[in-house]
């Protein structure tokens, strides 16, 4: 039997064909692979990107939310005499200290007004509260209970201690004063009593003084 050369030919050109079919319809297949991937990495950045933006928005209302308040007056008043207990005078408190009798409570309340004489309103459905907490390293011989207007703060053992005021805006505090310091005492009234007498000691002492002055002209 003779075979035709151009049987031949057309044969190993039609397989040839066809194995160039296979391989264009394989890069193709592998090109759209690719082309995938390389779309899902590019969302997967994307989603990374934007995500990490809305963190930061979120990290900088964070920090917006913990705000600094500017007081020009801070009065701390005993809410029983009705009357100015101690007042922040720059970085300082001018009067006090505040007195606690031990085993009873004295409670306070404060007058602020912020840096334009606006009067801050405390309690408990305002938008700030009156809180205070220990100065750093300051005996704990007092508790205080917050009642948004106002402080509780009992006494529980006889002594001196440093309470740092502050005024609250929701979880976190806007502005503390200078740390004030508090004497629990046995009783108020005879510690008062004591300082006034003490004073009029020094008082009649220089009175004294003057009349040997006096005394000294005459002669």
């Amino acid at each position: 039997m003779t075979i035709d050369p151009r049987d031949t030919t057309r044969r190993s050109l039609l397989a040839t064909t066809g194995s160039l079919g296979v391989l264009g319809l394989a890069g193709c297949l592998s090109d759209d692979d690719e082309d995938e991937g390389g779309n899902g990495d590019d969302a997967s950045s994307n989603g990374d990107d934007g995500q990490e933006t809305e963190n930061g928005d979120d990290d900088q209302d964070h920090d917006d939310d913990h705000g600094h308040m500017d007081i020009e007056t801070f009065e701390l008043i005993d809410r029983d005499a009705d009357a100015v207990s101690a007042y922040v005078h720059d970085d300082h408190w001018d009067d006090g200290p505040l007195l606690v009798p031990v085993d009873g409570f004295v409670s306070v309340g404060a007058h602020v007004e912020d840096d334009h004489g606006d009067e801050i309103t405390l309690g408990e459905d305002e938008e700030y509260t009156l809180n205070a907490q220990f100065a750093e390293g300051a005996q704990e011989i007092v508790d205080v209970e917050a009642h948004g207007d106002h402080l509780d703060i009992t006494g529980e053992e006889t002594g001196f201690t440093d309470l740092v005021f502050q005024i609250w805006h929701g979880d976190h505090a806007d502005w503390e004063s200078p740390a004030l310091e508090v004497e629990v005492v046995e009783d108020i009234d005879d510690h008062e009593h004591d300082s006034d007498h003490d004073d009029d000691d020094g008082h009649d002492h220089d009175d004294g003084h003057e009349d040997d002055h006096d005394h000294d002209h005459d002669h």
